[in-house]
């Protein structure tokens, strides 16, 4: 026998999905002039993650929460975590980010393409429009500054722990073909190796983020 909460779990997700195939149905019936038919690929607790999302982060190389790179099915995740970051982000008071520290940041994008005029081209043919890619910035300073605050430090390695660890990563302490001696890397060793730890612990949080709400991924 189906329990009353099993079956209101399925209504819910049915809504959910009813509600993704709206919103489909309102953006493909919507202007002719559109070179993209956008999607919902996934909801967050009725957040929506649009399928143009994942083509700027893939194509215009918009860094949300890590690499660009990788499958579909792995940039939609890192932006599944952006928006359980993002609730927790407006949660607290987080210092906002100044308009010439977002205009940077949208001027490091635009270094990788030949012309404004090409980068203009590049955003609009994903669905991305200038006010969405401002704000996509933004959010990404803001999610920097939470991170920054709420996860500050971890434990600080032994000497024993950052000589295993320079003698396991050789390879990211070479100068001009030569491998860093311990000695002269050990400054750069304890960095890394401190941001690998504090990674870790932010990736444990995420996870924990994701037991707290309702995702369906929408194929």
């Amino acid at each position: 026998m189906v329990s009353v909460l099993g079956a209101a779990r399925h209504l819910k997700q049915v809504y959910q999905r009813a509600f993704c195939v709206l919103i489909f149905l309102v953006l493909t019936t919507g202007s002719a002039k559109q070179d993209i038919i956008d999607k919902v690929v996934a909801t967050v607790d009725r957040q929506i993650i649009m399928l143009s999302d994942v083509r700027a982060v893939t194509e215009l190389g918009v860094l949300v929460m890590g690499s660009n790179e990788g499958s579909e099915t792995q940039v939609i995740s890192r932006l599944v975590n952006r928006v359980l970051i993002l609730v927790e982000v407006d949660r607290f008071l987080v210092s906002e980010p100044l308009q010439p520290e977002i205009q940077r940041r949208i001027d490091e994008l635009k270094e990788h393409h030949s012309t404004v005029k090409s980068f203009e081209t590049a955003w609009k043919s994903v669905g991305m429009t200038e006010e969405r890619l401002y704000r996509l910035i933004r959010n990404d300073l803001r999610i920097e500054g939470y991170l920054r605050q709420r996860f500050t430090s971890t434990a600080e390695p032994t000497n024993a722990e950052l000589v295993q660890y320079h003698k396991e990563n050789q390879v990211l302490y070479v100068h001009n073909g030569s491998r860093l001696p311990f000695n002269d890397a050990r400054e750069l060793v304890r960095d890394d190796l401190l941001e690998e730890r504090r990674q870790v612990i932010i990736q444990n949080w995420i996870a924990r983020l994701h037991e707290s709400v309702e995702i369906v991924y929408v194929p």
